[in-house]
């Protein structure tokens, strides 16, 4: 197994982005059903309560990764024969920041406490935090251009925790048993993949202070970047939990899940070609390029369909998902699915501003846009809801995706790009939008609309060239990546 992402096939990252979406696709329809068991077995005030207890821990245990990873993974992309040491270095720091990670959470547990479940369930998930820092081994399968064992314990983790909640809601259980159930999955799933570890060519990555400085001088800006990102995404949830009551955070979590649940669209992508870039910087800036633009055409391709589909089947989704009690949350689902569009791009931004060395203009960005989407809540929730937060969210993501491309385009010196296939592709989602409203206004079924955008835009996009054969059958061929 080769160890150099700079020596990554065309062939072989097109197969192991393709083999993530299937997996995550198959894991995205289990997690849609398993949540809708959630959102049954709580209620909508126990979810709000649930979903906003998530965030909040989310949020504060995010410190005990602080943009360590993606410093990791680009030096270790870098330099292959140290990537033991670079992701040992990282394991001994997030053990170092555990124990006030830990401490800040409960009390942040505390502090949201509406009701003893809520409260019991949240320390639940705070004592498992130590187990999390096993999860950095995924990055050695991630170095490799090949992600099937993540993918096998995602897929293994998914399997267990829907077992558990259906065992859960027939038996009528509650929060606490749904934390226990999470930590338990959890836990099996990182055991597994520490086993496959081992199986690996490659040392054991073991804790160590090597590289602990340059990790916290260059992860520092990018950890509080990233705090700054999650913060803004989802303080929504927050306020309207504060401001509009556990049911209004109840209805607006159970749309928003869906909007994270998502983003493995952009994961899947850039889990693979993230250390393409990398290695690709800066001794061969012209194969950075490449491959950018190639990831911003397959981002393009899967969030445009998306938000094509969104804008019409949003109704009858949320009552299939999550029954007819939360069809008042439908409205939510376009903004948010024009917010996955824009999120869909960050992801690349990012990257590209990490691999450049500009991770501390990515704060900047970050505080304004907490800013405004604190101001923007704090106005709108009180007057509309959690419409309010969902219309905020948009206004946010656009805001930052403007700010951060312009980064990118001034440290490579390009003019702003063309549109290209990303236009074409634009175009097709564009009209089957139109098909499915002309289809929906005719009384045509869900699955009637989704058995239409599954035939209907792949021949769109292969019709107007956003997608060619020769990029189609790349997965059956064996050519550098361009």
């Amino acid at each position: 197994m080769s160890t150099l992402a700079r020596h990554a096939t065309r062939q072989r990252a097109a197969r192991d982005i393709l083999m993530q979406v299937v997996v995550r696709i198959a894991n995205l329809a289990l997690g849609v059903f398993v949540t809708a068991l959630v959102v049954r077995t709580l209620g909508d005030a126990g979810y709000g309560q649930w979903s906003t207890l998530f965030v909040v821990l989310g949020m504060v245990g995010y410190l005990a990764n602080f943009g360590m990873e993606g410093v990791a993974l680009r030096e270790a992309a870098r330099s292959p024969e140290q990537e033991g040491e670079w992701i040992g270095s990282m394991m001994m720091l997030r053990l170092m920041v555990l124990a006030p990670v830990m401490l800040a959470c409960i009390g942040a547990d505390v502090l949201l406490e509406r009701s003893h479940e809520m409260l019991i369930a949240g320390l639940i998930l705070v004592i498992a935090m130590p187990f999390n820092s096993i999860s950095a081994l995924a990055l050695l399968f991630q170095l490799r251009v090949d992600n099937r064992v993540p993918m096998v314990v995602l897929t293994m983790r998914s399997v267990l925790w829907g077992a558990a909640v259906l065992i859960i809601y027939t038996h009528g259980g509650g929060m606490i048993a749904l934390a226990l159930a999470m930590v338990i999955t959890n836990l099996m799933g990182w055991v597994v993949q520490a086993f496959a570890v081992r199986r690996l060519n490659v040392g054991w990555p073991r804790p160590t202070r090597k590289y602990i400085r340059p990790l916290v001088r260059v992860g520092l800006p990018l950890g509080i970047s990233g705090l700054l990102i999650l913060s803004y995404a989802r303080i929504d949830q927050v306020i309207v939990f504060a401001l509009a009551g556990s049911k209004e955070a109840g209805l607006y979590a159970a749309v928003y899940n869906l909007l994270d649940q998502s983003h493995f669209v952009p994961i899947s992508i850039l889990t693979t070609l993230a250390p393409v870039l990398a290695a690709s910087w800066p001794g061969d800036r012209e194969r950075l390029l490449r491959t950018a633009r190639h990831v911003a055409e397959l981002l393009a391709v899967a969030s445009f369909g998306a938000l094509a589909f969104a804008a019409v089947a949003a109704e009858p989704v949320v009552r299939l998902i999550f029954g007819s009690e939360f069809v008042a949350a439908a409205p939510a689902v376009l903004p948010l699915a024009a917010t996955f569009v824009f999120i869909c791009f960050g992801y690349l931004n990012d990257n590209i501003l990490l691999v450049l060395g500009l991770q501390r203009r990515r704060v900047r960005i970050g505080l304004v846009a907490l800013a405004v989407n604190l101001a923007g809540n704090f106005v709108l929730v009180p007057l509309f809801g959690f419409m309010g937060a969902a219309w905020m969210t948009l206004a946010t993501e656009v805001l930052v995706f403007g700010w951060a491309l312009a980064l990118v385009l001034r440290a490579l010196e390009l003019p702003i790009p063309k549109l290209g296939r990303i236009g074409r592709t634009a175009l097709a989602a564009g009209m089957l939008a139109i098909i499915l409203e002309a289809l929906s206004l005719a009384g045509a079924p869900l699955w009637a609309l989704v058995l239409a955008a599954c035939l209907c835009y792949p021949s769109l996009l292969f019709g107007l060239r956003s997608l060619t054969l020769d990029e189609a059958l790349a997965v059956l061929r064996r050519r550098q990546f361009a």
